[in-house]
């Protein structure tokens, strides 16, 4: 199973183009989306991130990120045909 909260780590790091970025963006500290980041990529046993300035995403790092894209695009669709879904979806976030 996929760590959401890492998946959206990456995701605001890429979106971003650097861990700092991303920590203010998330309202956690850079270490912590750093931490995250890592973990996703032990996760899954792959580098999911060229780390540079900007940062880039591997291919790897682009199919999880398009794997969220997706989630998120489902969750929307869900919300809108069953709102009072909204409470759960939104509650692990």
């Amino acid at each position: 199973m996929l760590n959401y909260l890492a998946l959206e780590a990456l995701e605001a790091v890429i979106r971003l183009g650097s861990f700092e970025k991303a920590a203010e963006a998330l309202n956690v500290t850079a270490s912590a989306v750093s931490q995250r980041v890592i973990k996703l990529e032990k996760h899954v046993s792959s580098l999911l991130i060229v780390r540079g300035t900007p940062c880039r995403p591997t291919d790897e790092g682009a199919l999880l990120i398009q794997h969220l894209e997706k989630v998120r695009f489902m969750e929307r669709e869900l919300v809108k045909h069953a709102p009072e879904l909204s409470r759960l979806i939104h509650a692990g976030k």
